[in-house]
């Protein structure tokens, strides 16, 4: 399973990683055949959005997931829904650093990895 966080706080990241046996990664490049986790800070700038849409793009088929934080708030929620494989992305709501959206994203990634396992029964 590689997942995408976008908008996560870093420590949040790191608790993720533990929980799920993730490696935590520091470039899109690096993701492999599977379970990797990139979290990816706000971007502002339009290059580096541009960046991150080219590299979505580009691994496409190695993605299984794409998670959105605050994306209310986010004027690149869209170009990285845009650039995301199709299915795979998914929005939370509020304020990133928050205990209620920490456990909303450990329900939706039990969920992610529940299905997973479906699949692959």
């Amino acid at each position: 399973m590689n997942i995408i966080l976008y908008g996560i706080p870093a420590d949040t990241a790191e608790l993720i990683a533990g929980r799920y046996d993730l490696e935590l990664i520091h470039s899109i490049e690096e993701i492999g055949t599977c379970g990797a986790l990139l979290p990816v800070p706000k971007i502002t700038a339009p290059r580096q959005l541009l960046a991150l849409y080219n590299a979505l793009m580009r691994h496409e088929d190695a993605i299984d997931a794409v998670i959105i934080c605050g994306s209310e708030t986010c004027g690149a929620a869209g170009t990285i829904c845009y650039g995301a494989p199709p299915g795979k992305i998914f929005t939370l709501c509020g304020d990133p650093g928050g205990e209620e959206l920490e456990a909303e994203l450990f329900r939706l990634l039990d969920a992610i990895f529940t299905q997973a396992n479906r699949i692959n029964l």
